[in-house]
């Protein structure tokens, strides 16, 4: 029938279809698949522009499915209508005005499963007695492509193509699979790939990197699909539990031979001076080996200022340089003191702005000995404010 509609050198009958070789002009008639599908590389076919027509029932075809948000659900158990009073035969009646049912009525479905899918286009519908009526062929927009899934492989059958309407039903999805698309004409090939056939290689990539990249990936896609449906072979599940069992022996002989020291509780564990706070804390954090010396300094920075400050009857600090002059003017220092105060004020300052701006070369020349000498230089100091002459 394909031959007739399209013309003998359109139609590819094969059971190994390489994806590198598709177009997007052309279109793919999935029957029954027993394989795993590759639904990233026909998906991107699709994107692309080209069409897929999937008759499926109980192959692989649900993967495929799955990817466009597209489950199997049984059909009624009662239809409303059925060949035969067998209801392994129910009639689908036409839903919707696509172009692809337009000119049917009702089509003979045999043995086949519903769909569901809350958005995409149904075409037949398999109605209930009594229960819900069940969608037994639909289609979607894919990118530029189209995607037709039909739950009955068998609906195009030789014994089914007696009934007008399943050989018309499969001629329309004939010309619908390589009609003519929005994007421009379609005059690719159709490739009728049937039962256990497989695809090789990656849609739009014809390197041999590529093919061999996608060759291994589908291998264990397949592989896991595999052990998903059928499960472990009995052999490799018995290994499985020996390696699984030895592994606990081990461990658990590994565990129970081991001795381990008796624990303090943490409650009644002596808690480490610099977790104290307050002073005692302080100081165990500034004479801690890893803290920099120079925030030493700055503990002393800030507490010279403070006693500068309370000795000029002040309530707060001010900079060093203001600090200076007022003791300068109230006659608290003289001028060799207040030289020297102003110095020390001033090198502290910049260890703070050098620790500021994380210089570390500077800050990490800062040695206990300098913090030493420049406390006691800071005590010397003090001592001379306000022995100065009134």
């Amino acid at each position: 029938m394909a031959r007739d509609e399209l013309g003998a050198q359109r139609v590819v009958i094969t059971s190994t279809l390489d994806l590198s070789q598709l177009r997007r002009e052309d279109a793919l008639l999935l029957v029954h698949p027993e394989r795993n599908l590759d639904a990233d590389e026909l998906s991107a076919f699709m994107r692309a522009g080209g069409r897929i027509v999937l008759l499926d029932d109980y192959g692989t075809g649900d993967g495929l499915l799955a990817r466009f948000g597209i489950r199997r659900v049984p059909l009624p158990g009662r239809p409303a209508e059925m060949l035969r009073g067998n209801p392994s035969l129910p009639i689908a009646e036409v839903a919707g005005s696509h172009e692809v049912v337009r000119d049917l009525s009702r089509v003979v479905i045999n043995h086949g499963t519903g769909l569901d899918h809350p958005a995409l286009s149904p075409l037949l519908v398999v109605r209930g007695e009594g229960e819900p009526s069940v969608v037994v062929a639909m289609t979607g927009v894919v990118g530029r492509g189209r995607l037709l899934a039909v739950g009955d492989s068998s609906v195009a059958i030789n014994e089914m193509m007696r009934y007008p309407d399943n050989r018309a039903f499969a001629a329309s999805l004939l010309r619908y699979a390589t009609e003519d698309a929005a994007w421009g004409p379609r005059g690719g090939k159709l490739y009728l790939l049937v039962g256990d056939f497989e695809t090789t290689g990656e849609f739009g990539d014809g390197s041999t990197a590529g093919g061999a990249y996608g060759e291994v990936r589908r291998a264990l896609v397949d592989a896991l699909e595999t052990l998903r449906r059928e499960g472990m072979p009995p052999l490799a599940a018995y290994l499985a539990a020996l390696v699984v069992g030895l592994g606990v022996v081990v461990w658990t002989s590994a565990r129970a031979g081991k001795t381990h020291k008796a624990a303090t509780p943490r409650f009644v564990r002596p808690v480490p001076v610099i977790a104290h706070g307050g002073v005692a804390g302080r100081a165990a954090v500034l004479a801690a080996p890893n803290t920099s010396r120079v925030l030493a300094l700055l503990e002393l920075k800030s507490a010279l200022e403070e006693e500068l400050a309370t000795r000029l009857g002040l309530d707060r600090t001010l900079p060093h340089e203001e600090l200076v002059s007022r003791l300068r003017a109230a006659n608290l220092v003289d001028a060799a003191a207040a030289h020297e105060l102003s110095k020390l004020l001033a090198m502290l300052a910049r260890m703070e702005t050098m620790l500021a701006t994380r210089r570390r070369g500077a800050v990490e020349r800062v040695r206990d000995r300098d913090v030493l000498a420049i406390a006691e230089q800071a005590r010397e100091l003090l001592a001379t404010v306000g022995a100065a002459p009134a």
